[in-house]
C-alpha cells in the first residue's frame, strides 16, 4: 500500500479526529489535527490562545464591499486571516515532508495540488450528541439540549469557515473521495473503510 496525504474533514461528533489518529498510527505516518496549533505557535508570531481564539473561524471584513470591487476597500488582515494563511503554509510544509493525516483546516483545499486522499465523516445529530455526551468529563453537567447546540453551532462555523476560505460547499460529496457515516460503521470501521480505499487508490 502506498502511503499517501490523507485529510480528514469532519462534522463535530462524528469522530473524526479519533479516525485520523487511529489511521495515522496504523499506517505509521504522521497525524496532525491540534498539534498545528502548538507547531504554528512554536513559530513565533502568535500564542497558543490567540491562534485557539481564531483558528477555523470566519471574522467578517472590517470594511464594506464596494460595488464592482471583490474584497474590501482598504481591506486589512483579520486575526483569521492570519491564521489560515500561517497555518496553510505550515500544512504544505509539513505535507511536503512526507505521508501524514491532517484533520480539518481546509486541509484539502490548501493541499488539492498534491492528489491527497479527501475524506469526510459524518454521522446523525442524534448519534453525534450522543458521542459528545459520553466525552463529558465528570463533574461537568450539560444538559442534551446545550450539547446540542454546540454541535449544531461548531458546524455552521466550520461551514462558515470552509466556504470563505475554500471557496466551495463543506460537506459536498462531489468535492471528496470518501463520505463516512460513523454511525454505521463506527471509529474503526471508517478507518478500515479508508486502508481498504488506500489499497485500490490510482
Amino acid at each position: 500500500m502506498e502511503k499517501r496525504i490523507i485529510t480528514i474533514s469532519r462534522q463535530f461528533g462524528s469522530g473524526g479526529h479519533e479516525v485520523g489518529m487511529k489511521l495515522a498510527k496504523r499506517l505509521n505516518i504522521k497525524f496532525y489535527d491540534k498539534e498545528l496549533v502548538d507547531l504554528l505557535a512554536k513559530d513565533g508570531k502568535y500564542d497558543v490562545d490567540f491562534i485557539e481564539a481564531n483558528e477555523e473561524k470566519c471574522s467578517p471584513p472590517m470594511c464594506p464591499i464596494m460595488p464592482g470591487f471583490a474584497m474590501p476597500v482598504f481591506y486589512q488582515d483579520l486575526p483569521s486571516d492570519l491564521i489560515y494563511k500561517g497555518q496553510s503554509k505550515l500544512i504544505r510544509s509539513l505535507a511536503e515532508r512526507g505521508p501524514c493525516v491532517v484533520v480539518g483546516r481546509c486541509a484539502d483545499y490548501i493541499l488539492r495540488n498534491m492528489n491527497p486522499v479527501d475524506c469526510f465523516i459524518y454521522g446523525s445529530l442524534e448519534e453525534r450528541i450522543s458521542r459528545k455526551m459520553s466525552m463529558v468529563p465528570e463533574g461537568l453537567d450539560f444538559t442534551r439540549e446545550e450539547i446540542k447546540k454546540r454541535v449544531i453551532d461548531v458546524d455552521k462555523k466550520r461551514a462558515k469557515y470552509y466556504e470563505f476560505y475554500a471557496d466551495r460547499k463543506w460537506g459536498r460529496m462531489e468535492d471528496y473521495d470518501l463520505c463516512i457515516n460513523t454511525d454505521k460503521v463506527g471509529i474503526d470501521g471508517a478507518v478500515e473503510t479508508i486502508l481498504a480505499y488506500l489499497e485500490h487508490c490510482r
